[in-house]
């Protein structure tokens, strides 16, 4: 999600914001359409994005690149807040942002539940088959995991939120300490991709990248640079 304006009560994407999300959807694009001799193209399923006005004008602007992607309703469980308590305490941490944390928590972990999944296998062969695009034989065979599918293909899910929900994500996905969140920073419009495989192993390919941003275009909190505390 792009830089907002603080001061405005919808917390709109400023211009700034505006060029960190047309930059992220042209690095998507790049991304799903693949390059030539480089590495193949990827299948994007679905946008998905919270239902936070700054989030859904970013997506909006991502959506521009991504014409042929389906869009997801705005899920309101996927707004930002506070995840989870924070270890090692800090001095500026008072009793709002642990009636906070209580408030948001079971909200935030039910949108983890919801969007962080494995594939499941056997529903992916009846599809296949309802295709017509196995034999019986082969369908044994991946049934005993010694053959995949012929058109076997990663299938990515984009979703547009918030940096406190990304490293909660983070965290809870690769059976880290929830607690752990805040010792992490993802800077506005980066991208973090996490592969989830059908054996329930997950790997983290990119946390918070900004590679496609350059240094005029990237901040964190409102902020420019990299020597901010």
């Amino acid at each position: 999600m792009g830089a907002t304006k603080k001061e405005d009560s919808e917390n709109i994407l400023t211009e700034l914001g505006r060029k960190q999300a047309e930059l992220t959807g042209q690095r998507l694009a790049q991304m799903c359409n693949g390059s030539e001799g480089l590495f193949a193209s990827s299948k994007i399923r679905v946008l998905r994005v919270s239902d936070m006005t700054r989030a859904k004008e970013t997506a909006d602007i991502i959506a521009k690149y991504l014409p042929e992607v389906k869009r997801g309703d705005p899920d309101p469980l996927l707004n930002e807040g506070l995840p989870a308590q924070v270890l090692p305490l800090r001095h500026e941490m008072g009793i709002n942002m642990v009636q906070e944390v209580d408030d948001c928590h079971d909200r935030i972990e039910e949108a983890f539940q919801k969007y962080m999944y494995r594939a499941n296998l056997a529903e992916d062969i009846a599809r296949l088959v309802r295709n017509d695009n196995l034999h019986d034989a082969e369908e044994e065979s991946i049934k005993n995991n010694k053959l995949k599918p012929k058109n076997d293909q990663h299938e990515f899910e984009v979703i547009v939120c918030h940096g406190n929900l990304i490293r909660y994500f983070f965290c809870r996905a690769l059976q880290l300490p929830p607690e752990a969140w805040l010792r992490m920073s993802t800077f506005n419009c980066s991208l973090t991709y996490l592969m989830i495989k059908p054996t329930g192993d997950v790997t983290c390919r990119m946390l918070g990248d900004i590679g496609h941003l350059g240094p005029e275009h990237s901040t964190f909190s409102m902020k420019h640079g990299f020597a901010w505390s």
